[in-house]
């Protein structure tokens, strides 16, 4: 696809220095029910297109979701200032990015990608009537070294750092699977705002890369026939997890409940969701806290009995470890 069959350049900011943002007043009403309560907005209209982009800073992060209504054939045009990392998922419809060698690559539907990207601007042409949500996540590449001190396991992207021109740092897309999709879920739909945004959000993009990074880790795997097969029961077992957030499943009683042997359970569970069960459970259930502990008027020690905790103090160590937050501070 040739960007020049495409009239109407529209800037789309992927990352900026200053943050001047669009009054909520001058939203047209559709889109007032999509504006995130700790965001930043940016919002365009005329008659090539609605544009709607929402920011949030949170730590070393830097969340940007675009909504995109195409009514004319268009070329956005991605801008960052700088060199950032952006980690992207694509939703509603596919594009085509152009690089500045002119090589370009398909932006699947359901499909993340890891993008390094230069300072200035890119090109992707988008055909009328079409509709995208695409959230990214950036990162400047300085500050990788800083989150793999505290997650080693993002230390196999710190291979792809001194790449030299703009593109995709992963060979193959990958897809968005159900703990991706669970996590940009409870960072679209969060109504917090001040530090409890900051520290829920902040969170949400390290699972998201840390989940990008073991998928990425494993792409040259084989996905086993046992995995495929059973694949219904695997879902089966993601979905009575999120169901049942306060019991600590051991894998020997999961291995139990769903006719499968611990490992076989265990190994195909994280070829699916990219993910250790047992990381997934503690994941879930560091959410529902957060959310009992913020939204509800309930004690400390009810809490710690509707989740499960043996203690408060437990709890109160896990929880203020896992979101790297104080909670006497915000409740």
């Amino acid at each position: 696809m040739n960007s020049t069959l495409f009239k109407a350049n529209k800037l789309l900011l992927i990352e900026k220095k200053e943050h001047h943002h669009t009054s909520s007043v001058n939203i047209p009403e559709e889109y007032v029910k999509l504006v995130l309560p700790y965001a930043g907005i940016h919002f365009r209209q005329d008659n090539d297109c609605d544009i709607l982009t929402q920011n949030i800073a949170a730590g070393p992060f830097s969340v940007w979701v675009h909504d995109i209504f195409a009514k004319e054939d268009i070329t956005l045009l991605p801008y960052t200032p700088y060199h950032i990392w952006a980690l992207n998922y694509m939703y509603e419809d596919s594009l085509v990015a152009e690089t500045r060698q002119k090589n370009s690559f398909l932006l699947e539907e359901k499909e993340c990608n890891l993008f390094n990207l230069y300072p200035g601007v890119h090109s992707i042409p988008m055909e009328a009537n079409k509709k995208i949500l695409s959230v990214h996540i950036n990162i400047r590449p300085k500050l990788l070294p800083y989150l793999v001190d505290k997650y080693p396991i993002l230390a196999s992207l710190q291979s792809d750092i001194r790449l030299i021109k703009s593109g995709p740092v992963n060979p193959l897309p990958h897809h968005i699977n159900p703990v991706c999709d669970f996590l940009i879920q409870k960072l679209l739909s969060c109504t917090y705002t001040g530090s409890r945004a900051y520290f829920f959000i902040q969170r949400c993009c390290i699972d998201l890369f840390i989940n990008f990074a073991r998928q990425d880790a494993a792409s040259d795997q084989p996905f086993l026939f046992h995995n495929l097969l059973h694949m219904d029961t695997f879902h089966q077992l993601f979905q009575h997890l999120l169901e049942h957030p306060h019991k600590n499943h051991s894998l020997a009683e999961l291995s139990y409940m769903f006719f499968m042997e611990p490992a076989q359970l265990a190994h195909g569970f994280e070829q699916h969701f990219s993910m250790p069960i047992e990381d997934f459970i503690t994941m879930i259930r560091m959410i529902v806290t957060y959310n009992l502990l913020y939204k509800s008027k309930l004690s400390l020690k009810d809490i710690m009995y509707a989740v499960g905790f043996s203690t408060v103090e437990e709890m109160v160590q896990r929880i203020e470890c896992y979101y790297d937050c104080d909670i006497d501070q915000m409740r």
